[in-house]
């Protein structure tokens, strides 16, 4: 059986920010696997935990592979997004600063060890109910797409490329680096999402020769960035499509009950959708990844956040 190194490294003793490290192996290549940068849901840190549990159980492995399944402690404690300590998101502060706030030192910290790796995927429960997906810079790098086209998972959606997040600062630095983003809610765990996301990155180890086991080919579509389709009334929302379903500009996707129809504005593949739900003016029900034939709009994202919803009464 193959047993992890287990290393912890205490970044601020007074409130627990301590940062566990679990290796496996200890040869090249090195995959670099971190998870919980917030605290919004845990379906992310158990898909990490899955993997690791597939690790231990097997004779060997041509390489390494190191876990950071808590990536921001106090925020997953607490479940918030930024951390209560210097309101700080850690996906904004990276490569870090070892002398800044607990934040930038997390960042600094988590960044000292993934510059070294040789692959990093970052593991990210969606704050919306989603299909499973990656987030990469794929129009950008090379190294970037092959990684990405490795991974079993339906969609590769183009990064925003925001400086200062993760996997973006490494994909910059030249290793290859994505964003994995699956389902989940705040207060409960998709186990099927991340037993969907540990097939997919175990089927990546063995497609690398790292693990033992039959690989599966992988193949999934190339995306352009995520847009935001928002309501424009108050009321009960209902889906009528499904996710991963291609939409094209005029389609229904939904209605506000005894109101209206809510249209798609753009062309391509529904990334996230809405659950039935009361939904005020403004509120983003669906995300849409472009097609990368389509020429992208003025109403792209830059951010990955939604806009604040504006209530109305």
């Amino acid at each position: 059986m193959v047993k992890a190194v287990v290393d912890a490294v205490d970044i601020d003793l007074k409130t627990g920010s301590t940062l566990g490290y679990y290796t496996f192996g200890e040869e090249r290549p090195n995959v670099f696997i971190l998870a919980a940068m917030n605290g919004r849901s845990a379906t992310d840190v158990y898909a990490s935990y899955l993997i690791m549990r597939h690790l231990e159980g097997l004779d060997r492995i041509d390489g390494s592979v190191t876990f950071l399944p808590v990536a921001s402690p106090l925020a997953f404690r607490l479940g918030v997004k930024v951390s209560p300590l210097d309101s700080k998101d850690l996906d904004t502060v990276f490569p870090g600063n070892e002398h800044g706030t607990v934040t930038e030192r997390t960042a600094w910290e988590i960044w000292r060890r993934a510059s070294t790796a040789d692959y990093i995927i970052d593991l990210r429960t969606g704050w919306q109910n989603c299909t499973s997906h990656i987030i990469a810079l794929h129009r950008d790098y090379i190294h970037v797409r092959n990684l990405a086209s490795q991974i079993g998972l339906p969609y590769v959606v183009q990064s925003t490329g925001m400086r200062g997040a993760f996997t973006t600062e490494a994909a910059h630095e030249g290793i290859p680096a994505v964003t994995v983003e699956m389902r989940g809610d705040t207060d409960q765990v998709d186990s099927q999402a991340a037993v969907e996301v540990r097939e997919a990155i175990l089927n990546l180890l063995r497609t690398k020769d790292m693990i033992a086991g039959e690989r599966i080919e992988a193949s999934n579509t190339l995306m352009g960035r995520l847009q935001y389709v928002n309501v424009d009334t108050e009321g009960f929302f209902v889906p009528t499509i499904n996710l991963g379903e291609t939409v094209k500009n005029g389609d229904v996707i939904g209605h506000v009950q005894d109101k209206s129809e809510v249209i798609s504005p753009f062309n391509g593949g529904v990334i996230s959708l809405s659950r039935i739900n009361y939904v005020f003016e403004g509120d983003m029900i669906a995300r849409i990844a472009a097609s990368l034939g389509d020429q992208w709009t003025s109403k792209a994202v830059e951010h990955d956040e939604p806009a604040p919803k504006r209530r109305k009464w």
